[in-house]
C-alpha cells in the first residue's frame, strides 16, 4: 500500500480544503449536459451479457442508454421515448463506441500528492523508458538541487522529493542507498519513494531529520533504504503537504484518467488517515469531475474497522444513495511488491542474497498474522463489507485465501450470503492451480495488475523469480476457465492509467523490458481473448465493484458511459492497442472529453 503522509496536520479547517477542490474541478471541467443522439456509422460493442455484441446503433437520451441494435429499432425506440422531439445523429466514421472504461483499482488521492514531487517512473507514457537508469534519475536529481522553490521543511529546509524509482526496471539494477544519495548532496535532504509504494530511499541529511541515524550520527546497517515504519518516520520529516497546491492536482489526475477512456473508478485505498474527509473529497471529485467514483476504505487492523462503524460508514452496494460516488469495501492488506522483494514468498527470492531490503527475510514480508487477517475478515463481511486483500506473493495468496475460508468456505446461510459479496483479491501476483481452484470454489475473484506482465514480466523471469516461478504470474486464462470474472487494474500511480495498455497487456504478455531478440510472452497459455480482455475493464470489473447493474455495457436502461477509438481493439489486424487513439469519452450521455485532434 502507498505510504501515504500526515496528510490531515496542517489542516485547520478541513472546509476549506472541499471548497477548494470544488472551485478547481468547476474551473477544470466545465458542466456538461447529457445528449440526445444516435450512434451510428461504425463498430459499437455493448459487451452484453446477454444478445447481440455489436450493433448498428445505439440512441441515447438524458444520461441513459434508450436502445441498441439496427438503426431502424433504435430510431424508433427514440421516437417512442420522446415523441416530436429532436435528437442529434452521431455519424461515427468509421470509429469504434465502446462501454466506458473501468479502472477497479487506483489510488487518486496519493496520486495527486505525488505529482508535486520530482518524477522519476521508468515510464514514457504508456511505455517503458528503455533508457532508465540510475545515471538518468541521478541526473533529475542534480538539476532539481539547483532549482530555489524546492519544498521546505518545518525548520525552513528545503528537499529534494522523488518519486516512482524502480531499481527492478533499470538498465542495470543499481541498489540505491545513503552512500550513493550522498553523493549527489550531503546538505539537501533527500527522499525517494519506491515505484511500488513500500519503500524509500533517503541520503544522510534526511535521515538525521527523521531522527534515523544511529546515537553517534553513523548510517545504520540499512544505509537508508526503508520500508514499513520508518518510512512514516522519513515522511513524517518532509515538507507539509500544501493543501492549496496538493487539491488542485486532483482534477489533473481524473482527467488523465478520463484522456485514457476512463468513466469509472475505484480507488483501493481510500481513508489511509482515518478522516472523514479524504472520503469527502472523493465524492466532491466524482460530482464535480469526470468519472464515477467507488471507494474501497483503508482498514489495517480491529480499530479502524471499529472506527469506521462509529462514523456510521456503511457500503453501499446497489449506488442507492448516489450514482456518481459509493463506497463499495474494504481494503486489507497483506504483504508489499514483488518488484521489490516484499511480497511474502514460499521460496527465497532468487535475487534477495544479490539485493538485500534491509530488515526483510529473503521471502518478503507480512503485515498481518494470519489469525489477525482472518479475524478482519469475519469482522468487515459481518457488517455486510465487500473486501479487498492485496496479495502478491504466493505464500500471501495461500494465507489469504484460508482467510477467506473460515468465513465464506462453511455450507451455511451466513457463509453463502457473504459469498454473494464478491470478495477480492488484488494483484493476485502468484497464482498454482490449488490456488486458482481454491479461489473458484469460494467465489471469491481476482483484480491482476497485468503491468507485472508487460512492464516487469522479463525482470521477474530472469531476475526476480526465475522462470519456473514467472508461469505463475497474473494467470488471467486460468482463473476464467475455473469460472471466475477477471478484471484488469493499473493500480496508478503504480503504472500509468490505460485500459487499452492493459488489454494489450492481457491479450499477447509481452515482456517488454526484454532485448528486442527475447521480447516473448510469459506463459503464452494465459493470454486472454480480445473479447475477454475487453471484459475485464468494462463489465466484469463493474461486476467486482457492484456497478454491473448502471455501467460496464451497453444496454438500454444503463448510464450512458461510453468511449469513442479511432481504431477497433477487437480487430486482429490491430496489435498496438495503447497505440490507439481515445477520440470522446462520455459520462452520464455528455462528451467530458475530446481529443483535440480526433474528437
Amino acid at each position: 500500500m502507498p505510504h501515504l503522509p500526515s496528510l490531515f496536520d496542517n489542516l485547520p479547517n478541513p472546509q476549506q480544503a472541499l471548497q477548494a477542490l470544488e472551485a478547481a474541478l468547476k474551473q477544470a471541467i466545465p458542466s456538461h449536459t447529457p445528449a440526445r443522439a444516435v450512434f451510428c456509422g461504425g463498430p459499437i460493442y455493448t459487451v452484453a451479457a446477454n444478445g447481440n455484441q455489436r450493433v448498428e446503433a445505439l440512441g441515447i437520451a438524458d444520461g441513459v442508454i434508450v436502445a441498441t441494435g439496427s438503426l431502424q429499432l433504435v430510431e424508433t425506440a427514440m421516437e417512442a421515448q420522446m415523441p416530436g422531439q429532436a435528437y442529434d445523429k452521431v455519424d461515427l466514421a468509421g470509429r469504434t463506441l465502446l462501454p466506458g472504461f473501468i479502472d477497479p483499482h487506483a489510488h487518486v488521492l496519493p496520486s495527486a500528492l505525488y505529482r508535486h514531487w520530482l518524477p522519476l517512473a521508468p515510464f514514457k507514457g504508456q511505455r517503458l523508458d528503455p533508457q532508465y537508469s540510475y545515471e538518468s534519475i541521478s541526473g533529475q536529481i542534480r538539476e532539481a538541487l539547483t532549482q530555489s522553490k524546492l519544498p521546505k521543511d518545518a525548520q525552513g529546509d528545503p528537499w529534494v522529493l522523488g518519486f516512482g524509482v524502480d531499481p527492478s526496471l533499470m538498465k542495470e539494477w543499481i541498489d540505491i542507498n545513503a552512500d550513493l544519495l550522498n553523493e549527489l548532496s550531503e546538505q539537501t535532504p533527500i527522499a525517494l519513494i519506491n515505484a511500488s509504494g513500500h519503500i524509500a530511499y533517503a541520503n544522510t541529511p534526511a535521515l538525521r531529520k527523521a531522527g534515523l541515524l544511529n546515537p553517534d550520527g553513523s548510517l545504520p546497517p540499512s544505509k537508508g533504504v526503508l520500508t514499513e515504519d520508518r518510512v512514516k518516520a522519513l515522511l513524517g520529516a518532509m515538507p507539509p503537504i500544501v493543501w492549496a497546491e496538493a487539491v488542485l492536482q486532483i482534477p489533473k489526475v481524473l482527467q488523465d484518467a478520463s484522456q485514457t477512456g476512463i468513466t469509472t473508478l475505484l480507488d483501493a485505498g481510500a481513508g489511509v488517515s482515518g478522516s472523514k474527509l479524504e472520503i469527502d473529497l472523493l465524492k466532491l471529485a466524482a460530482h464535480e469531475g469526470p468519472l464515477r467514483i467507488a471507494a474501497a476504505l483503508f482498514t489495517p487492523d480491529k480499530e479502524r474497522m471499529q472506527h469506521w462503524k462509529e462514523l456510521q460508514i456503511t457500503p453501499d452496494l446497489d449506488n442507492a444513495k448516489d450514482k456518481r460516488f459509493a463506497l463499495k469495501a474494504i481494503k486489507l492488506i497483506y504483504d508489499g511488491s514483488n518488484q521489490g522483494l516484499t511480497g511474502y514468498q514460499n521460496e527465497p527470492y532468487p535475487c534477495a542474497e544479490a539485493h538485500p531490503v534491509p530488515d526483510v527475510p529473503p521471502t518478503g514480508l507480512h503485515n498481518l498474522e494470519p489469525g489477525e487477517l482472518a479475524e478482519l475478515i469475519q469482522l468487515a463481511s459481518d457488517e455486510e463489507w465487500p473486501i479487498l486483500i492485496h496479495a502478491n506473493g504466493d505464500h500471501a495468496m495461500a494465507d489469504v485465501l484460508n482467510g477467506y475460508a473460515e468465513s465464506l468456505a462453511p455450507a451455511s446461510e451466513a457463509a453463502d450470503k457473504k459469498r454473494r459479496l464478491r470478495m477480492r483479491v488484488e494483484h493476485a501476483s502468484l497464482m498454482d492451480d490449488r490456488a486458482i481452484a481454491k479461489m473458484a470454489r469460494l467465489k471469491v475473484s481476482p483484480s491482476f495488475l497485468i503491468g507485472h506482465v508487460g512492464y516487469w514480466g522479463y525482470a521477474f523471469n530472469k531476475t526476480i523469480l526465475g522462470n519456473r516461478r514467472a508461469q505463475l504470474l497474473d494467470r488471467a486464462q486460468s482463473a476464467v476457465q475455473a469460472g471466475m470474472r477477471v478484471s484488469l487494474h493499473s493500480d496508478h500511480f503504480v503504472s500509468p492509467f490505460g485500459p487499452l495498455r492493459m488489454m494489450e497487456q492481457a491479450i499477447f504478455r509481452t515482456m517488454e523490458g526484454a532485448p528486442a531478440k527475447e521480447r516473448a510472452p510469459l506463459n503464452p497459455a494465459e493470454c486472454l481473448s480480445r473479447e475477454q480482455a475487453l471484459r475485464a475493464v468494462t463489465l466484469d470489473a463493474a461486476w467486482q465493484c457492484h456497478m454491473d447493474h448502471l455501467v460496464g455495457s451497453l444496454e438500454p436502461g444503463k448510464l450512458a458511459d461510453l468511449v469513442i477509438l479511432d481504431q477497433n481493439p477487437l480487430d486482429d489486424a490491430v496489435t498496438d492497442l495503447r497505440g490507439i487513439t481515445v477520440c470522446q469519452t462520455w459520462l452520464n450521455g455528455a462528451p467530458i472529453y475530446r481529443n483535440p485532434s480526433h474528437g
